[in-house]
C-alpha cells in the first residue's frame, strides 16, 4: 500500500466513524456530544433529514379520484379536428407534388436511367444469382418469422 492509499484509507475510516457517531447522536438525541466535532457534526444534520419523514404526496382521496378518472370516458389529446383536417390535407397535397415530380422525372430522363438499371437487373452471372437467392432467403425469412409472432399471439389470446 503506498502512502496516498494509506492516506485516502485513513480519511475514509475518519469519515465513517464521523458519520457513525452523527447516526447515532441522532437516535439518542444527544447534541451535545458533537459540539467538539464538526465533521461529525455536519453528519448529524444528514442524519436527522434521513430520520424525517418524507411528507404523503398522495391526497387522502387519490384512489377515489384515480377511478373516477379511469371509469370516465376517454377525452381525445390529439389537436383539435380541424387542425387534424387540415394537416391530413396538406400531407396528401405534398404526397401528390411528390409522386407528380417523380413522373416528370422520369418521364424526361428515363430513356437515359432505365437501361442501365434494367442491365443491373438481368441475372446472367453467378454473383447476381447469389444475390438474388439472399435477397429471397432474407424476405422469405423476416416473412416466415413474422408469421411465426402472430401465430404465437394468436395461440396464447385464445
Amino acid at each position: 500500500m503506498n502512502t496516498n492509499e494509506f492516506e485516502r484509507s485513513a480519511l475514509d475510516e475518519r469519515e465513517w466513524q464521523a458519520q457513525e457517531r452523527a447516526r447515532i447522536a441522532a437516535r439518542t438525541g444527544d447534541g451535545a456530544s458533537l459540539a467538539q466535532d464538526p465533521l461529525a457534526a455536519r453528519y448529524r444534520r444528514v442524519a436527522d433529514a434521513l430520520r424525517t419523514p418524507l411528507p404523503d404526496a398522495l391526497p387522502a382521496d387519490f384512489a377515489a379520484r384515480m377511478a373516477q378518472i379511469v371509469q370516465a370516458p376517454a377525452a381525445p389529446v390529439d389537436a383539435p379536428l380541424g387542425e387534424a383536417r387540415f394537416e391530413s390535407g396538406l400531407m396528401r397535397g405534398l404526397i401528390g407534388v411528390f409522386a407528380l415530380a417523380g413522373a416528370v422525372v422520369a418521364a424526361m430522363y428515363g430513356a437515359q436511367w432505365l437501361p442501365p438499371i434494367l442491365g443491373l437487373l438481368r441475372l446472367d452471372s453467378a454473383s447476381a444469382v447469389n444475390w438474388a437467392l439472399a435477397l429471397a432467403a432474407c424476405v422469405g425469412t423476416s416473412w416466415g418469422l413474422d408469421r411465426l409472432r402472430h401465430h404465437g399471439k394468436a395461440t396464447h389470446a385464445a
